[in-house]
């Protein structure tokens, strides 16, 4: 909210002195980062490795989950049969597997969303790094990022997420991606 107040009011100032000091003509575009972040080819590598890796944690977790289960059905069908201080001690060893494998579910959840974090922290620093340059060499005063700056209006033609996705990709082709 302090971001967008801050981007009205900037915006505001710029639009008053342009009216006082004359007439100095501002050249606006808007880019929407999370479209490009989706579209480009880095997001979309970035979206099927991170799917991969989901896949190899939830199966290592499945297996663990499923031996936990077998676990808990012996632990059961045993209670009648053991006295009450060994089937303590197996339903305490048990709780110990338990916690280990809630322990590991969290690592592995908190690991895999500071790798999604990472990626896209990134891609994100790279297509405004794209989105500068663009701005630089079209002769844009302002380019605004559609969902960060309360823009409540934009003139569709003025959008140039689909040329920052072509530089951004290109680029990242270029490095050998």
């Amino acid at each position: 909210m302090k971001k967008r107040s801050v981007m009205v009011v900037v915006f505001i100032l710029l639009i008053t002195v342009k009216f006082a000091c004359g007439a100095t003509e501002y050249k606006l575009a808007f880019v929407d980062l999370q479209k490009a972040l989706n579209l480009c080819k880095a997001g979309q590598d970035a979206k099927e490795k991170f799917g991969k890796e989901v896949e190899q944690a939830e199966e290592k977790l499945s297996l663990k989950q499923e031996e936990l289960k077998r676990l808990k059905e012996v632990l059961e069908k045993q209670s009648a049969m053991l006295n009450e201080e060994t089937f303590k001690q197996k339903e305490k060893d048990y709780q110990a597997k338990l916690r280990d494998f809630k322990r590991l579910y969290e690592e592995s959840q908190d690991e895999l969303k500071a790798q999604d974090n990472e990626a896209v922290k990134e891609i994100l620093a790279e297509l405004v790094k794209v989105t500068q340059e663009y701005g630089k060499e079209k002769g844009f005063t302002f380019i605004f990022e559609k969902s960060e700056s309360a823009l409540l209006f934009a003139d569709e033609t003025r959008e140039v997420t689909d040329d920052i996705i072509k530089r951004y990709d290109a680029n990242y082709l270029q490095k050998g991606n």
